[in-house]
């Protein structure tokens, strides 16, 4: 979206209107979904760093990681991102936000990752 908007400034409140009709949340609360989002998958990529380089923090004591444990370890700690960014949305988002989005990501969102 930001692109479109840097090639097209004119068009921002189009763009906002859009997007928050697909995700079905309130045009107002949008800039927090997309922060959130940005926010998310800013930690997700520097989670996987962290597997690329295998710097995972392993308490004083404690053998080092085999890679089964490492993959474990990794999606462990995508699933706790997830949670915590879907979290924070239903704290920032008001009820016919949270409910809309809710509804976008079990529904169509969903769909069109696990397509059959």
């Amino acid at each position: 979206m930001t692109a479109a908007q840097t090639v097209n400034p004119a068009a921002i409140t189009q763009l906002n209107q859009k997007m928050a009709t697909l995700l079905q949340v309130n045009v107002q609360e949008l800039p927090a979904v997309i922060a959130n989002t940005q926010q998310v998958t800013q930690a997700y990529a520097k989670l996987a760093a962290a597997k690329q380089t295998g710097s995972y923090a392993v308490p004083k004591g404690m053998p080092a990681l085999t890679p089964a444990q490492q993959a474990s370890a990794y999606s462990f700690q995508r699933v706790r991102l997830t949670v915590e960014g879907v979290a924070a949305l239903f704290h920032q988002l008001s009820p016919a936000s949270w409910n809309g989005l809710h509804s976008y990501i079990v529904g169509p969102y969903q769909t069109t990752i696990f397509k059959p």
